[in-house]
């Protein structure tokens, strides 16, 4: 709409100036207003895309969080019932979670 407000500016200073008639000036008017569509006419239809079912992500999530703190749980106590030693079970604990947390990173990466 700006374009045509624009452009009638144009042809009025134009007129003004007396570069163009005012015969030319109602022509070129005209031209602009026809340019612009009815209201009135339908709008081009436009066929409706089927709507893509939205997969939840985090769906297992919080089943893997349960696995992850079974298997955590398993390993160390496995490994402070055969070692006796709280720090090397607290260290396998330490690098079970570790690698539980990086797959689960990545598995909400997609």
């Amino acid at each position: 709409m700006t374009a045509i407000l624009d452009g009638i500016r144009r042809l009025d200073a134009a007129h003004a100036r007396g570069e163009i008639s005012t015969v030319d000036l109602a022509a070129a008017k005209a031209a602009l207003i026809d340019a612009v569509p009815d209201a009135d006419a339908p709008a081009p239809v436009v066929p409706k895309a089927e709507p893509t079912p939205q997969v939840s992500r985090r769906s297992g999530l919080g089943q893997t969080l349960l696995l992850c703190a079974l298997i955590l749980t398993i390993c160390v106590g496995t490994a402070l019932l055969l070692t006796g030693d709280i720090m090397l079970s607290a260290t396998l604990a330490i690098t079970v979670l570790a690698a539980f947390t990086v797959m689960l990173f990545r598995q909400l990466d997609g």
